[in-house]
């Protein structure tokens, strides 16, 4: 079932990843604003659950006609305003809160939560409790599929930065996030265990937990 425009690959030994991309080339480089002033606890919450229902629209207007122009609004919302909702959040191993700013998340959980609340209907608790290639096969075409063998830290940012900008998911040996290529440079948006453990946007390259990951 192709429930978003999906691509996934998966990267093998030494590093394994394991991706899904849910925009085009027009879909990124709109440079769209949504300004987020949250200044408490409860501004956050309500503030979400408005991002996260018009998110849902814009989910479902594009589910009844795949055109370029409804992915783009809805790539450029998750973009903008669903992720950065969360940055910040405190991280935890058990962590599995549902609201920004509201208790701690894991890793796991923050990417099925961020999935659902995009509109994809899934089994928020049962993907994020499992290894990150099962959540990925579940929510993927499996014909989307690519397999890439003993590939580097640098290597792998350089591939993904080849493929077309969009949002996609990474699995590790014991971590998962997000990927932002926007077509320039590659980000990666997690619930981190490192620093100060909460949710961030990171460059990839740069990334501790990516470069740390030997599955």
């Amino acid at each position: 079932m192709r429930l978003y425009h999906m691509r996934c690959i998966f990267i093998l030994s030494p590093a394994f990843f394991i991706l899904f991309a849910c925009a085009d080339n027009a879909s990124v480089k709109k440079k769209t604003q949504y300004v987020i002033n949250d200044t408490t606890t409860k501004s956050i919450s309500f503030n979400y659950t408005k991002r996260k229902k018009y998110c849902q629209k814009l989910y479902s207007f594009y589910k009844k006609e795949q055109t370029s122009e409804k992915e783009e609004q809805l790539t450029v919302f998750i973009r903008d305003s669903l992720l950065p909702s969360w940055y910040g959040t405190k991280w935890n191993f058990y962590g599995t809160t549902e609201t920004p700013g509201e208790g701690t998340i894991a890793c796991g959980y923050f990417v099925t939560t961020l999935v659902r609340d995009m509109g994809i209907p899934i089994q928020r608790i049962k993907l994020a409790q499992c290894a990150s290639e099962e959540m990925i096969k579940t929510i993927c075409d499996r014909k989307s599929i690519s397999r890439f063998r003993n590939i580097s830290q640098l290597k792998f940012v350089e591939e993904v930065k080849k493929k077309s900008p969009g949002l996609y998911i990474v699995g590790l040996d014991n971590h998962t996030g997000f990927l932002l290529n926007d077509g320039n440079e590659l980000y990666f948006i997690h619930s981190t265990y490192l620093g100060k453990a909460e949710v961030i946007s990171e460059i990839a390259l740069e990334s501790t937990v990516l470069a740390s990951s030997a599955y």
